[in-house]
């Protein structure tokens, strides 16, 4: 079965007509959960089952329909039940975790969050594993066939989601054409639940089949978009090579500086795989190099430098997120962002492996994807199940820093347990709540309990993280500024983290910037951005920004109190009882002339 034509399914009108059946039950079974859902009624009372029921009637008819014609009736009889069996666990634990209720506080949701991220991946990837293995009547197939059905598999999905979408266009027009006319009906029934869940189902259906009739128009979709992408990869892999040049001489200070490198990093190693593999497809162009055929000369230097250059890009993003849980321990997003690494990292040491030969190994690199691919399966339903529950796995280590005197009370982090981790951190917090060893901690884990939303009015004292005062030496911050809850300001979403959360901290300059004799307060929270704040009639207001700030040595200069007060270049202007003040485009190459040109 090495033809390209073997790829093709099969579809029947019986096949037609069962997917019909399949996207009807689903619609029917979507608009059954929701309207017990909004009649709160059982099984809706029963969140964990409702999450089951919900998850497996979300993916299981969609995995079912899509594999209709490649597996054969007792194989996909035993792929649906499985799936199924994983969908309802993965549904019901995703509920247990993460209630996100305390007893006699807000009712329990009853839509899984998690199991919605991570799940569609876990099946896809399975999914293309099985058929390809099913096609080949072998546990690990050959790199081609898997090549062939991932990316079938995921263009089918691709076109039956804009299908759907082009669908609901068609009858969003059809409804505003009748509108022209004063006929409402149309638009009053295809807003009705009973219509628009089963309608939705059963047009993807519909597209699945379609696709499946037309796999060759699928496979020249595919030729076209990996061409077009894998030229991207020279790009893409120079950028990445003139970063990591670049660090040799500006340091890892800046990167570090901008507290979201590792996330960035792990992108841009994503971004390198699926580009590598665009241009290498099945591999058949990289062999035919082997033979002594041709294939672009850019295209394959591209290969090597993007797998060469992915080590040391993981490698720091692994430093990265070693250097955050060494300063703050694990939580849930530095969890996901270590299982990303780990996965990252997979890839780049095999890639590395397959480019140091005397040649550049098809073999390696095919051998790479797919043993990566069984680690994805794995570390997703690690991460979505106890094994390795993030919010298990944070809370545990961010207790045991607490308790040991790592982690100090007034600025640990209770919201972090009462609203991050679901039942683990709840559950914690009333052990800690419990606890008279230290009072402090007994006292702070109880007022958490007793806030029902982040958003709640926090205890007194609890507005605000550590503010150092570096200019003028020695100087202090006002009490009635670090008393003051932040929360309230009309402007919170500007204000620095430092003014909200009682865990992060920001340093402070104080300097009086209208001549009036009093202090303003320039803050710094070390994220490329300085606020002010200014006394008016009596209280504590955020004032505005500093333009600039963020140019090279600007801050430095700041906290080290190397600057002077200038006047305004141009005045306010005063008309019909406001103040208008010119807001000028601010360019750093103009800070030398210490002018900024208009």
């Amino acid at each position: 079965m090495n033809d390209t034509d073997d790829f093709d399914p099969a579809p029947t009108p019986l096949t037609f007509v069962l997917r019909v059946i399949i996207g009807l039950l689903q619609g029917a079974a979507l608009y059954a959960l929701l309207r017990v859902a909004l009649a709160k009624v059982w099984p809706a009372t029963a969140p964990e089952l409702y999450a089951a029921l919900l998850v497996t009637a979300v993916f299981t008819p969609l995995v079912a329909s899509s594999a209709l014609t490649r597996l054969r009736p007792v194989p996909l009889l035993v792929w649906i039940l499985a799936v199924a069996a994983i969908c309802a666990a993965l549904g019901w634990y995703d509920l247990y975790r993460d209630p996100f209720v305390t007893p006699g506080h807000a009712p329990p949701r009853v839509t899984p969050a998690q199991a919605f991220v991570g799940l569609p991946l876990v099946l896809f990837i399975a999914q293309s594993l099985l058929i390809a293995a099913a096609h080949d009547r072998r546990a690990i197939a050959k790199y081609h066939t898997y090549f062939e059905v991932s990316w079938g598999l995921g263009l089918q999905i691709a076109l039956a989601v804009l299908f759907a979408g082009t669908f609901w266009g068609v009858l969003w027009l059809g409804a505003n054409l009748f509108r022209l006319i004063n006929v409402e009906a149309f638009a009053r029934v295809i807003r009705q639940e009973w219509f628009w869940i089963p309608a939705t189902t059963v047009a993807i259906s519909v597209a699945l089949h379609v696709t499946d009739i037309r796999a060759g128009l699928v496979r020249g979709l595919r030729t076209v978009v990996c061409n077009l992408l894998g030229w991207l990869l020279p790009l893409a892999a120079a950028i990445v090579v003139a970063f990591v040049v670049a660090l040799l001489f500006t340091g890892l200070e800046p990167l570090w500086g901008t507290k979201r490198a590792a996330t960035i990093l792990l992108i841009a190693a994503a971004m390198l795989v699926i580009l590598i593999n665009t241009a290498l497809q099945d591999g058949a162009r990289l062999s035919a190099t082997e033979a002594g055929a041709t294939m672009p000369a850019a295209l394959r230097l591209s290969i090597v430098a993007a797998s060469l250059v992915m080590l040391p890009v993981v490698a720091l993003a692994g430093y990265a997120i070693a250097l955050r849980v060494g300063q703050y321990g694990w939580s849930n997003v530095r969890i996901v962002g270590a299982a990303g690494a780990a996965v990252a990292a997979c890839y780049a040491v095999g890639y590395a492996i397959a480019v140091v030969r005397r040649r550049t190994s098809t073999g390696v690199l095919a051998a790479t994807n797919i043993a990566t691919s069984l680690i994805v399966i794995a570390v997703a339903l690690a991460l979505l199940s106890p094994l390795a529950d993030p919010a298990r796995l944070s809370v545990a280590d961010q207790v045991a820093r607490l308790k040991d005197g790592r982690s100090y009370a007034d600025r640990f982090s209770f919201d972090y347990l009462r609203f991050d981790t679901g039942r683990y951190g709840v559950e914690a917090l009333q052990r800690l709540a419990k606890d008279d060893t230290v009072p402090a901690i007994r006292a702070k884990a109880v007022a958490a309990l007793d806030r029902q939303s982040r958003w709640d009015p926090k205890p007194e004292g609890e507005h605000v993280g550590p503010i150092r005062v570096v200019q003028p030496p020695g100087g202090e911050m006002p009490g009635d500024f670090l008393s003051k809850n932040w929360d309230e300001e009309p402007a919170s979403y500007l204000l620095p983290l430092c003014l909200k959360s009682s865990t992060s901290s920001c340093d402070a300059i104080l300097a009086d910037l209208d001549g009036d004799g009093a202090d303003e307060i320039i803050l710094d929270a070390h994220a490329g951005e300085a606020t002010v704040f200014r006394r008016t009639e009596g209280q504590w207001r955020y004032f505005g920004t500093l333009a600039g700030f963020n140019c090279k040595g600007v801050g430095e200069a700041l906290r080290a109190g190397q600057f002077s007060l200038a006047p305004s270049l141009l005045k306010d202007i005063e008309v019909a009882g406001a103040r208008l003040r010119v807001a000028p485009h601010f360019d750093c190459g103009s800070v030398t002339a210490r002018r900024v040109p208009y």
